[in-house]
């Protein structure tokens, strides 16, 4: 459980580093195009593919520290103890759904490994792996967070959440 917590933090702080040079290029790109009439040509692409490893990179994490939206209109009913399962059934669903984006998305990867971008010719490959493997690690967490669910005794207040 450490190196997976170590592991999802690293994740997150390098997701909240292409969000501050994110953040730093926009503001370039700004200054650029309105003081010196010279605009970066490749922002979009490097907004579309910093968006990708900011997503992927911090789901993970997200869903590890239960920091994702939660809507609890069905909890007064769910969370009764002949019910305990039903949130770690859902988590091993969720786990395959991820688990196969996770797949679908590496095999995209390394069916076009040489395609890229248009303006930057930036190729596509490590993007899509850094998604794949977020995706993955996605997954992961949500078979650990139902296992935990599993191992838990059924409570009287609160719900058992999974990402």
């Amino acid at each position: 459980m450490k190196i997976l917590d170590d592991v999802l933090r690293w994740m997150a702080l390098a997701a909240g580093g292409v969000l501050l040079l994110l953040m730093f290029g926009t503001v370039a790109d700004v200054v650029l195009r309105y003081f010196f009439n010279a605009p970066f040509r490749g922002s979009l692409e490097m907004t579309e593919f910093a968006m990708a490893l900011i997503v992927f990179l911090s789901l993970a994490y997200c869903g590890w520290k239960g920091a994702h939206i939660e809507v609890d209109l069905f909890d007064r009913w769910l969370n009764r103890p002949s019910l305990r399962f039903l949130p770690a059934f859902l988590g091993i669903i969720g786990a395959a759904l991820f688990a196969a984006i996770a797949w679908l998305i590496a095999r995209e990867a390394f069916d076009s490994m040489r395609q890229a971008s248009n303006m930057m010719k930036i190729p596509y490959f490590p993007f899509r792996m850094v998604a794949a493997f977020g995706s993955a690690m996605f997954a992961l967490v949500m078979i650990v967070q139902s296992i935990n669910i599993l191992r838990r005794a059924p409570q009287s207040e609160g719900g058992n959440h999974v990402a």
